[in-house]
């Protein structure tokens, strides 16, 4: 009975030493196989810069600003051409500055006889403008409206007045009030201007 009672007794003691063995320091160093692995994280890491330089760059290249008055030379040429279907006028805008600059539109132009009569231009063409004027640029817009008088004589600006023509680039700012211009014929005369209905202003052509 003592030989069993020790043999017990050394079993104990041995299963209280191998307890002990895996105690919290076996533990504590096994602990990170048993969480969520923390290396994952880390492989996610480089798709954020996947993106080849290149395209980042591109990224954040922004276009031109808008043509403004002051970096524009405006032209208006009176064309010989009497046909009813041909333009009466061209109107040019050439890019003075040493930026491009983006004309996304069409131009506007005014014509009014002080504070009377006045005429206003609206497009011909439906087609969206969308161009990059780099320096020493021109863009050429026709222009479509009666130099003359109705059969009946109607006229929006009597072609006694002599009216005050500007234009006005597309999209504006707020302090860009356009600029005056004098229409002339293709020898560099200046011609009286006559406006006897709406000016629509064609499609451009860029040289």
């Amino acid at each position: 009975m003592a030989r069993r009672t020790a043999a017990v007794s050394a079993i104990s003691l041995a299963v209280v030493v191998t307890a002990a063995a895996c105690g919290p320091e076996h533990r504590v160093a096994a602990q990170p196989t048993s969480g969520p692995s923390r290396t994952t994280a880390p492989s996610a890491e480089p798709s954020r810069t996947s993106a080849s330089p290149s395209a980042s760059a591109s990224a954040g290249v922004r276009p031109g600003a808008a043509c403004a008055t002051q970096q524009l030379r405006w032209r208006l040429t009176r064309l010989a051409d009497k046909s009813s279907k041909a333009p009466a006028a061209l109107l040019s805008a050439t890019n003075t500055s040493t930026a491009p600059c983006a004309f996304n539109g069409y131009p506007e132009l005014h014509a009014y006889a002080g504070k009377g009569p006045a005429v206003w231009s609206e497009p011909k063409a439906k087609a969206p403008v969308r161009l990059v004027l780099d320096h020493g640029k021109t863009v050429d817009f026709p222009l479509f409206y009666p130099a003359a008088p109705a059969a009946n004589g109607s006229c929006s600006i009597p072609v006694d007045d002599d009216p005050r023509i500007e234009v006005l680039p597309p999209h504006p700012a707020h302090t860009d009030y356009g600029a005056s211009v004098q229409i002339i014929d293709a020898h560099g005369r200046q011609v009286r201007p006559v406006f006897c209905d709406t000016v629509h202003v064609g499609a451009p052509r860029l040289r």
